[in-house]
This record gives structure tokens, sequence and C-alpha cells, in this order.
């Protein structure tokens, strides 16, 4: 089960398209404690894609997850958020022995790695339909200072990355739902 939880915090967005995909990686840190060693083995061109929704709203836009670069010991995820027009491109240095973060780069520009304590609430199975199938999944329940509530639905083994198939997060304005519509899987 903790080969599941590897990087929930990869799927995580919270409120303001500006800030989303930096504060998605925030939990990477926090998941540091559980992550078994030598876990990652994502291929280049893996790739997951997402419909964005906020509240009521309905689709407010798109984020796609995929693996750019493979450097031996350490992989490179870039996120292609795009929501109501405003675009913002996410790339993070993961180390493939343990997750962690090494370097972020957001819109050209290197960041601080983010630190928001993960606190998970629970684990228990649960089958999630979304736009790309339905699925198997260990669904987690979460929170953080900057998110009240986080649920997540994952499968690795059944699809591509972090497995994750469906998010929401209770942000501080509003519920923010990403929903898997299709993924890639390298050989």
């Amino acid at each position: 089960m903790k080969k599941l939880l590897v990087v929930l915090a990869l799927a995580v967005l919270t409120a303001g398209p500006a800030n989303a995909s930096v504060e998605s990686l925030i939990y990477q840190e926090a998941l540091n404690t559980i992550v078994p060693m030598d876990l990652i083995n994502w291929k280049v061109g893996d790739t997951a894609s997402y419909d964005v929704k906020i509240s009521s709203f309905g689709k407010m836009g798109t984020n796609v997850k995929t693996v750019t670069k493979d450097e031996g010991t350490s992989i490179w995820l870039t996120q292609d958020l795009n929501l109501s027009g405003q675009k913002q491109l996410a790339e993070a240095q993961i180390s493939k022995a343990d997750g962690k973060i090494l370097k972020l780069i957001v819109n050209g520009k290197e960041q601080e790695i983010p630190n928001d304590p993960l606190e998970i609430i629970s684990q228990d199975y649960a089958d999630v339909t979304v736009p790309a199938g339905t699925f198997q999944c260990i669904h987690v329940i979460a929170k953080s200072k900057q998110i009240s509530k986080l649920e997540v639905w994952m499968n690795p083994r059944d699809t591509v990355m972090d497995g994750m198939i469906k998010q929401i997060a209770q942000t501080q304005l509003f519920p923010l739902t990403m929903e898997l519509t299709s993924f890639k899987r390298m050989p």
C-alpha cells in the first residue's frame, strides 16, 4: 500500500491557477517518510491527462503530466496546467530512489521546493469511474495546512506514473476536482 502513496503529492492542486502546479508538488516532501527505496520506474513519454473541475462551475481546464527526461538517478516530470486560458508549466526533477523533489522550475523560473506536511487520515479500497474508465483503487483521505481535505483515488499498477485517477481538494475557496481522461505508458 505504501508504494501507491509514493507521489500522491504530484497530483494535488490547490486554489488559484497561478500557484496550482507549485502547490501540487508540496506533498512530495511530506511523503518521504513512507516511501520505500527505488520505487520510481517511470519511463520518458509516460503521460496522464486530466479534466480539472472547480466546484459547481464544471470543467475549467486540463492538466497533463508527462515524464520528459531520465537522468539515471532522477526523472523530470512536467505538469502543463491550463485553467480558463491561464497556462502554467511546472517541471520537477524527482529522485528515483526516494521520490524527493530535487529541483522545481515554474514557467522557466527556479522555485524553492515547498514544504507543507501531509497528514494521512485514512486509506481504504474503492472502485472509481472517471472518463478514462473504471478502476479498483486505493482511496486516501488526507489534509494539510493549505488543504482542509484531500481525497485521492490511485492505482499505478493499471495506469501510469503515480497512478492518480481522481482527486478532490477542498481549498479555502472551493473544491477542485481532477479526473483522469487518458494515459499512455511507455514500454
